[in-house]
């Protein structure tokens, strides 16, 4: 298995041509989907019995996987929050591989727990939390959040980590906005909750959770013998980018003795951004945070983080005393065993890529490329108000917009409340028929009740060219499907 040193530095000379043309060809590249049978045929095949030349397994990489993957990184796709990764951060992942260390205990990683702990001290600076902060890398926001809901467990639930959800006095229950991403109903049935202890509260004609009506739930929930332990607050909602009233919400728990989390798995890199920082305002009063580097950070995946207010909450929560780690090898450097920290038992060196990522770019250059892409959402919804054929259905907030096209025939249907099947029908086949052509991508939601085009400005590549050109692309798809 052992390569010698001459393939070593050719096969990595070839694949830094193979990353060069392909970024060089984002531009370029059909965002249209492979066919599912010609990957079938392509890929499937037993187990070799005998090995492959690894420049022939190269040169399979370019004709065969390339042209069979999604290209997330173009300028041109608008969709979901999958970034165009940073070039340092994927090399970055190479090294992290090259290296192989295992950041559960500071001895089989002493310089990338460093490293994590760096980030991590970074991440808790960028929310506003005090020197005793702490936190953990994850695979992503899912993990996050039930790392941060498990924590808001054990530390408001007397007694539930020895005895259990089940055996807790009252049902334990949370409450999180209508607009909550689709972790937060998993974290609810992984920690014992149920679907019955978490309470999805209405929100605003702005899809914010309305802090009233939460107010009123968690008061008729203890006058029923409920025992309300956890507020979610959102900071850039899936579907609009939408943030909750974050410090009346932080007001709110305090009174009643909550914890109070916040999923800014998309939205907390707007800190970074002086001018984009204020619309957080209220996560530093927050007592844990989900943020996902894999996002806006534009961190290759996978990469999240849950960051919480008290670090040693963290650590009360996890802490365990397995007998193989109980040497002064291990104990000497416990703040570093970061297996203590979270769920994950091995651990990848993923935050070497974070790390290098916000060193070579600062928060200047992030910074450039947050309000730039906000401002690509603003440049889009100001060509929709000046449109006869399209509409706004929310306004942009954090890069991301949600609108929709309305055909002359259909516009006294789109004045009307209430569900409107033909139009949402609409939206619907214009956005197959963008993603057959494959020249630009973008996804559709609901959002008040009606299908919509859920646009988010998510690479740093993207410029207002590309905008103008999905625009023109929805008018062709429409045409096409016999609404011009």
């Amino acid at each position: 298995m052992r390569w010698n040193d001459e393939d070593i530095r050719r096969f990595a000379g070839e694949l830094g041509d193979l990353a060069a043309e392909y970024v060089n060809n984002l531009e370029s590249v059909s965002l249209a989907l492979p066919r599912e049978e010609d990957l079938d045929a392509a890929l499937d095949a037993p187990l070799p019995e005998e090995g492959t030349d690894p420049f022939t397994l190269l040169d399979e990489v370019r004709s065969v996987v390339i042209p069979g993957s999604f290209h997330l990184g173009s300028p041109r796709y608008f969709g979901l929050f999958n970034p165009t990764p940073t070039m340092i951060g994927v090399f970055a992942d190479a090294i992290a591989s090259l290296l192989n260390q295992n950041t559960a205990a500071w001895s089989h990683g002493p310089a990338a727990a460093r490293i994590e702990k760096t980030v991590i001290r970074w991440m808790c600076d960028l929310a506003g939390y005090p020197a005793q902060a702490s936190g953990t890398l994850t695979s992503g926001g899912t993990l996050a959040n039930i790392t941060g809901i498990k924590m808001a467990l054990n530390e408001r639930v007397p007694d539930v980590r020895s005895i259990g959800v089940a055996a807790a006095e009252g049902r334990p229950t949370f409450y999180v906005s209508t607009q909550a991403h689709y972790s937060i109903d998993r974290l609810a049935d992984l920690l014992g909750l149920g679907r019955h202890g978490m309470r999805k509260i209405e929100c605003d004609p702005m899809a914010r959770l309305v802090p009233s009506a939460l107010e009123r739930r968690i008061i008729d929930d203890r006058n029923d013998g409920r025992y309300p332990f956890c507020v979610i607050g959102i900071a850039g909602t899936t579907t609009s980018g939408a943030v909750d009233p974050l410090r009346e919400l932080a007001d709110l728990c305090a009174r009643h003795r909550l914890w109070f989390h916040v999923d800014a798995a998309w939205g907390g890199a707007a800190r970074l951004s002086r001018r984009h920082a204020r619309l957080l305002d209220g996560i530093e009063l927050s007592d844990s945070v989900t943020l996902d580097p894999h996002k806006w950070f534009s961190v290759p995946m996978a990469a999240g983080a849950l960051i919480a207010r008290d670090g040693a909450a963290l650590r009360r929560t996890f802490e365990v005393a397995p007998a193989y780690l109980t040497d002064r090898l291990f104990s000497d450097h416990e703040d570093l065993n970061l297996f203590q920290h979270g769920v994950a038992g091995s651990r990848r060196f993923d935050a070497l890529k974070v790390w290098l990522s916000l060193r070579q770019h600062g928060r200047l250059g992030y910074e450039e490329a947050i309000d730039r892409q906000v401002a690509l959402a603003e440049h889009l919804a100001s060509r929709v108000e000046a449109a006869d054929d399209l509409q706004a259905v929310s306004c942009p907030s954090l890069g991301v917009f949600c609108f929709r096209y309305v055909p002359v025939a259909m516009r006294g249907l789109a004045a009307l409340a209430g569900p409107q099947p033909p139009l949402d029908d609409l939206q619907m086949r214009i956005q197959e028929t963008l993603v057959a052509r494959g020249r630009v991508w973008i996804s559709t939601s609901m959002l008040q009740g009606q299908r919509a085009f859920r646009f988010c400005a998510t690479s740093y590549l993207s410029r207002e060219r590309h905008v103008d050109a999905l625009v023109d692309e929805i008018r062709a798809a429409a045409a096409a499907c016999g609404h011009a």
